[in-house]
């Protein structure tokens, strides 16, 4: 089954199992904003040039996920960061992925409530193997140095990296897989590196707000 980048990165910050996030929540939702807006630059429907969203040409087309950014596009303009869009989206992106996914029976939502009285959601995947397939695939890729990446593949191991997920590459160690994962950044196109940074600039943001 080929999932979109904002659905793969939503199953690699998910235990398969639980369906509990592995990571902060709010870091996983500026990752999935990013694969959101990831989307659109893979497809050549959003243009970003310095660092901020300069064009799109997207359109509403039935896709959860596009809609979403699309709607949000035609309310705000073009002109902002990366890193400010990311911030704009990351509130409701989360969601929007997982239903996405519902829909295509990946994923099934869960809810409970804590002993605080809190209500939880958990995403447990249907089957457990299908959801670490990303993953695994991207171990793969990465341990073999000749391999040039796809972009796709590419882009979606930066964000994992960057929003703290690991990434397990038997065939190297952890000083190569670092470096290994450095290199495929560096190998981005430019405006796809400029989204990996706006998303470590939006983490970074959360982590401040978070201490304040």
């Amino acid at each position: 089954m080929e999932l979109a980048l904002a659905d793969e990165l939503f199953l690699i910050g998910h235990d398969e199992y639980s369906g509990k996030t592995k990571i902060n929540n709010e870091v996983l939702s500026c990752g999935l904003a990013a694969a959101a807006l990831g989307e659109l630059l893979l497809a050549g429907t959003l243009v970003v040039e310095s660092g901020r969203v300069a064009a799109w040409s997207a359109r509403q087309n039935g896709d959860a996920v596009n809609d979403q950014v699309v709607a949000e596009l035609q309310k705000v303009g073009t002109g902002h960061p990366v890193q400010n869009w990311i911030q704009h989206l990351r509130t409701d992106v989360k969601e929007v992925v997982a239903h996405r996914l519902g829909l295509r029976g990946v994923v099934r939502r869960e809810t409970s409530r804590g002993l605080t009285g809190r209500t939880q959601v958990r995403y447990p995947a249907a089957d457990p193997t299908e959801a670490t397939r990303s993953v695994v695939r991207l171990g793969f890729l990465l341990g073999r140095p000749s391999e040039v990446l796809d972009v796709p593949s590419a882009l979606l191991a930066s964000l994992t990296t960057v929003i703290g997920v690991s990434i397990v590459v038997p065939m190297l160690s952890n000083g190569a897989t670092r470096d290994r994962l450095e290199s495929v950044r560096l190998g981005l196109p430019q405006e796809l590196r400029e989204l990996v940074k706006g998303v470590e600039s939006a983490i970074a943001t959360v982590a401040l707000q978070a201490r304040g």
